[in-house]
């Protein structure tokens, strides 16, 4: 599928966004000229393209979770069943931490009021639903496992999206416990969230067959 090419100077903005946002920069105070500087373009380039900072901010961050979605989902096309698919994700929250972390940073942030949160929201809002920050691709993963003419209901796909997302950012979180993950280890972890996950699927696909046969 193609995808849109953006300028040089938007794509350097956007990269100094994300490696400050992952350093730790507060998106509330950071200015523009921190941004240009890191970006090594004028900082009048900046309204050129954007109407104001937070514009910049919610771009630059969708754009990050966006690549890194893209990147990890062509990947994932290669492997057989849901339960492959979700291993691989966890190994890569495994190996490339601060990108994966940097997206679950990204899903915490649209839980807050500030301004760049507000563009953010509004700017997820406005995509396709053929782009593919987290959610989207988690739910096109979830219905590529259940198949055409599966018939479950959104409130179920929604579900099973959601009880996914958790389950990774719980794994982020374990991720970050060295301790706990020097007595536990992550190969076996990993596993239980595979077959959760991937029960649960399985149990929602099961009650939802269930419903349309007594139906009939």
């Amino acid at each position: 599928m193609e995808r849109k090419q953006l300028p040089p100077k938007v794509l350097a903005a956007f990269k100094a966004v994300v490696e400050l946002f992952t350093e730790g920069a507060d998106l509330n105070t950071l200015t523009v000229s921190e941004i240009t500087t890191r970006a090594g373009i004028g900082k009048g380039t900046v309204y050129d393209y954007f109407a104001n900072k937070e514009e910049m901010l919610a771009g630059a961050l969708y754009h990050g979770m966006d690549v890194v979605c893209w990147e990890l989902y062509e990947r994932l096309e290669k492997k057989k069943n849901l339960y492959e698919k979700m291993e691989q994700i966890l190994l890569d929250m495994e190996t490339n931490k601060q990108e994966m972390e940097c997206a679950f940073k990204v899903l915490h942030l649209l839980m807050d009021n500030s301004q760049v949160s507000k563009q953010l929201r509004e700017l997820f809002r406005e995509k396709k639903d053929n782009e593919l920050p987290l959610y989207q691709m988690l739910q096109k993963l979830i219905q590529e496992e259940l198949g055409e003419g599966s018939g479950i209901s959104q409130e179920d796909t929604l579900y099973l999206v959601m009880n996914t997302m958790s389950k990774l950012v719980c794994y982020a979180m374990y991720l970050n416990y060295d301790g706990v993950m020097s007595v536990y280890g992550t190969k076996k972890i990993r596993e239980r969230i595979c077959r959760a996950i991937c029960q649960e699927v399985e149990n929602v696909e099961r009650v939802e067959g269930s419903a349309d046969k007594n139906i009939d």
